[in-house]
């Protein structure tokens, strides 16, 4: 999620540190917050994605990304990015204030797959609308309407495989 690189699981990701927008003090303002809250019970794994129509949005966020990753079989073998002008675009998420032994976190929503994600994934994290930002953060529009499905051709989606390749030869030139 980090923007002065393409994605990597080993620099971004849950238990990563991100940056994010949330709202404060009457304007949107850019933290950085962990991502992943606090396990449910002792010693589990932190809860980093929220099934959208299960979970409330209590104090929404936005998750500054330029491309996410799309898991198989436990490992990430692509990625998708949406196709915009803009230099990022926002997941929709959550977030919460430092709490007992855990720092300030976020998790991010998930919705069922949009048309081009569907051959990869059957969920994936929900993606905001430029237009709807500050929806998202002042809780104007519902939840449904603001994380509503991207239509055919709004993402591509690529091998995370090919990219390390390339990269890998291009260290060594």
């Amino acid at each position: 999620m980090n923007l002065d690189h393409d994605f990597d699981p080993h620099l971004d990701g849950p238990g990563k540190i991100s940056r994010v927008m949330i709202w404060r003090d009457g304007e949107a303002r850019e933290v950085e917050l962990t991502w992943g809250f606090a396990p449910v019970k002792p010693g589990g794994r932190p809860l980093c994605l929220l099934r959208a129509e299960h979970w409330p949005v209590d104090n929404p966020c936005l998750v500054l990304a330029n491309e996410f990753g799309l898991k198989q079989d436990g490992e990430i073998k692509y990625a998708a990015s949406l196709i915009t002008d803009e230099p990022f675009f926002c997941l929709a998420g959550t977030w919460r204030p430092a709490r007992s032994g855990w720092p300030a976190s976020f998790a991010v929503f998930t919705v069922p797959a949009y048309p081009d994600l569907e051959p990869y994934k059957d969920r994936h994290v929900a993606v905001v609308r430029p237009d709807d930002w500050y929806h998202w953060l002042m809780g104007t529009k519902p939840k449904d309407e603001v994380l509503a499905p991207y239509p055919l051709g709004s993402f591509r989606v690529f091998s995370t495989s090919r990219r390390r390749t390339a990269v890998q030869t291009d260290l060594f030139r």
